[in-house]
C-alpha cells in the first residue's frame, strides 16, 4: 500500500503530550519501538530520498512503492537536496513511529544526527545509494567501479594522451567513491593530465556554469568526467555553447543521457540500477523492522559501462 505525504515534509497530525512527566521524547519513543510501525495496520516504512528533480531518485521511489507487498505500507518523501529538510522528514517518521526508515542521504555525514535520533527511538535505518552515518544497513552501487570504468573508457577514447577536467559533486559517499575509481583509472594512463577539478552540485545548470568556467580557463581540454549524468549533460551543454569538441563521460545510465549518444560529445556512462537499489533497501528495511538479521557489510550492486555500442543491451531508465 502507498501513502504519500505532503511535499513539505510536515507531519499530517500532532501527537499529544507525553503521559509520563520527566521523560524525554526520544525515551518515550524508544519505549514504544517494539511495536512501532506494526499492529493491525501492518508495517510502515518511511522513505526519504534526495531530490525529485533527479530521475535517479524518482526511479528509486517508484521501485520502492511498487515493491511494497501485502502488509507493508511505504511513505515516500523527497528532500529537495536539502539536509535540513531530510532531517525534518526523519524526525516526522520518528514521531509517527514507523517500523523502519530508508534514506538516500543528501549528505552522508550531515544526516548522521537524524539517523541517531531514529536509532535512539528504536527505529532501524537503511541507507541506499550512499552511506548515511549510523545506518544499520547499506545498499549502494559499486561506485568505485563506476568511476573507474568511466574514466578508463574516457582515457582510451582520447588515445591515452590528452588534457581532461573533472566536475565533482556533493559531499556524499557515492561521489567520493566515483572520484576514487576515476583516479585509479587515470593512474594507469600517465598520458592523461587532469588540468582542473571543480565541484558543482550534481545538477545540470550548476555543472554547465562550472564547465563553462573550466573551458574558458583551459580551452585545450579534450575530455571531461562528470560524476553523474546531469553533470555530464551540463558539461556537454557548456561545450556546445563554446564550440568545444570534447568527449564527456558520466555515471548513472539515465535515458536523459543515453538519448544523447551519437551527438558527438557524450560518449559513455557507468549505468546503475536505481530500481534494484530501492527494492533491496526496502527488503532490508522490512527485515530489520521484523527483527531479522541482515548483512552488516554494505551490499554492492555492480555497475555496467554503457556506450553507443553497448546501449542495445542496456535497460535504460528514467
Amino acid at each position: 500500500m502507498i501513502h504519500r505525504m505532503l511535499p513539505s515534509g510536515r507531519p499530517l497530525r500532532r501527537f499529544g503530550a507525553l503521559a509520563a512527566a520527566g521523560l524525554t521524547v526520544l525515551a518515550a519513543l524508544a519505549g514504544c519501538a517494539s511495536g512501532a510501525g506494526s499492529g493491525a495496520g501492518g508495517l510502515t516504512v518511511g522513505v526519504t530520498l534526495n531530490a525529485a528533480s533527479n530521475p535517479f531518485f524518482l526511479a528509486e521511489g517508484k521501485a520502492i512503492e511498487e515493491a511494497a507487498g501485502p502488509g507493508v505500507r511505504v511513505t515516500v518523501q523527497y528532500a529537495n537536496a536539502d539536509v535540513a529538510t531530510q532531517s525534518n522528514q526523519i524526525d516526522a517518521f520518528i514521531r509517527q513511529r514507523v517500523g523502519s526508515i530508508v534514506v538516500d542521504a543528501v549528505d552522508s555525514d550531515g544526516i548522521g544526527p537524524a539517523v541517531l535520533r531514529a536509532e535512539q527511538a528504536g527505529i532501524p535505518v537503511v541507507a541506499i545509494d550512499v552511506t548515511a552515518a549510523g545506518a544499520d544497513a547499506t545498499v549502494a552501487s559499486d561506485n568505485v567501479q563506476a568511476g573507474r570504468d568511466a574514466c578508463a573508457y574516457l582515457a582510451e577514447q582520447l588515445g591515452g594522451r590528452a588534457k581532461i577536467a573533472i566536475v565533482d559533486g556533493s559531499a556524499v559517499s557515492a561521489i567520493a567513491d566515483r572520484m576514487t575509481g576515476c583516479r585509479q583509472a587515470l593512474a594507469q594512463a600517465p598520458g592523461i593530465e587532469v588540468v582542473a577539478t571543480q565541484r558543482a552540485d550534481l545538477t545540470r545548470d550548476k555543472s554547465m556554469t562550472v564547465a563553462s568556467n573550466i573551458l574558458t580557463a583551459h580551452p585545450d581540454v579534450a575530455g571531461f568526467f562528470g560524476v553523474n549524468d546531469p553533470t555530464a549533460i551540463g558539461i556537454a551543454l557548456a561545450a556546445q555553447q563554446k564550440g568545444a569538441r570534447v568527449k564527456v563521460v558520466g555515471v548513472d545510465g539515465a535515458r536523459q543521457l543515453t538519448d544523447l549518444f551519437g551527438e558527438g560529445l557524450i560518449i559513455g556512462t557507468s549505468g546503475q540500477d536505481p530500481a534494484k537499489l530501492g527494492r533491496t533497501g526496502l527488503d532490508l528495511a522490512t527485515r530489520l523492522a521484523r527483527k531479522e538479521q541482515v548483512p552488516s557489510a554494505p551490499v554492492l550492486i555492480p555497475t555496467v559501462l554503457v556506450t553507443p555500442q553497448t546501449l542495445g543491451a542496456y535497460p535504460s531508465w528514467g
